[in-house]
């Protein structure tokens, strides 16, 4: 959700990084205030603090839920909580591009769903909750963003229906017309799906303005997101999102890889969602412990997916399935249908 007049905020008295993410902060047209050390969050579309002059007894700045980031002129500076700095002018791409996901005026709730490791189901995860926000009545759409797979098109049956993939947006630059490039989309079960395909998935630049326009075009907006960390001139998709959804089993590798995951999204809502049951013990609650994320939900894994979805059945479909259903409570704790 933005603001009606969203601006960008940062706490420093220091005038070398004042003048660096001023120099950024204009480049996407937003407005700067200046809080000085020790301020309380203000409400801001994006809160950024110096990592340099933070002290323990500051009110929090990065723990709240609104998109924000530790930055710095200082080369090589940490951020006091262990999460990832923007050190300027060399992360400048970084902060603009968080400058205008988090100021930018949209009609959609993000929703991210990434995996705290590989075959956790974190693609099964992102269309049975894109299938039960259409369900619910709401306009969803369904990007796909993880291009190490084959396409989420596969997953859903739908490669050979008609319509716009990444590739064919490779080319465009600027501002997409939202309603143009929805009906352009295939369309499953009432969600828009945009999909990665045997060419590729989104080209460097494309990207950031395609999800304006899904954004803008939707009540819902679902990504199904990359593990690993971006390519090379693409854009962090997590600062993209209101809310990320972490899935992960019961066991320590997943716990290790929340972990991971939790610490490089900085400044996101993110909450975890665990699929059990545990072969070594472990239960939810530890998981969440040890990731310090909230537990968003618990869900029995739907055993039978596997063989389904070799039928043709994708996921989601089996309308009394722990997928499913998982996905529907997500609907109602996440807000969507509010």
């Amino acid at each position: 959700m933005s603001l009606e007049q969203p601006f960008i905020a940062l706490r420093s008295a220091d005038a070398t990084l004042i003048e660096a993410v001023r120099a950024v902060t204009s480049l996407a047209g937003v407005p700067l205030a200046i809080h000085p050390p020790a301020a309380g969050p203000p409400e801001a579309g994006l809160l950024l603090d110096s990592a340099t002059e933070w002290g323990p007894q500051d009110p929090s700045w990065t723990e709240l839920r609104h998109r924000s980031a530790w930055v710095s002129a200082v080369p090589e500076a940490q951020a006091p909580d262990g999460g990832a700095c923007l050190v300027l002018p060399g992360d400048a791409e970084q902060v603009l591009a968080r400058a205008r996901a988090g100021t930018r005026t949209r009609r959609a709730q993000v929703v991210g769903v990434v995996g705290a490791r590989g075959g956790v189901g974190t693609s099964a995860l992102a269309t049975a909750l894109a299938r039960a926000c259409a369900d619910a009545g709401l306009g969803v759409a369904l990007a796909d963003l993880d291009v190490t797979g084959a396409g989420v098109e596969l997953l859903l049956g739908i490669e050979h229906e008609g319509g716009v993939r990444w590739a064919d947006l490779a080319g465009g630059r600027g501002a997409y017309d939202a309603e143009s490039i929805s009906v352009a989309l295939p369309v499953w079960h009432g969600v828009h799906v945009l999909s990665a395909d045997w060419r590729g998935g989104p080209a460097p630049g494309a990207e950031t303005p395609v999800l304006d326009a899904l954004a803008a075009a939707h009540d819902v907006l679902v990504l199904d997101l990359a593990r690993g960390p971006a390519e090379p001139g693409q854009e962090n998709a997590a600062a993209f999102c209101d809310v990320v959804l972490v899935l992960a089993t019961c066991d320590v590798a997943s716990a290790a890889g929340a972990q991971v995951v939790a610490r490089a999204v900085t400044g996101a809502d993110v909450r975890l969602v665990v699929r059990g049951p545990a072969p070594g013990g472990l239960t939810a609650e530890e998981i969440a412990q040890t990731c310090d994320l909230p537990l968003e939900l618990t869900m029995r894994p739907e055993r039978s997916l596997a063989a389904a979805v070799e039928r043709g059945v994708a996921p989601g479909e089996q309308r009394r399935g722990p997928l499913i259903r998982g996905a529907r409570t997500l609907v109602g704790r996440l807000g969507l249908a509010d």
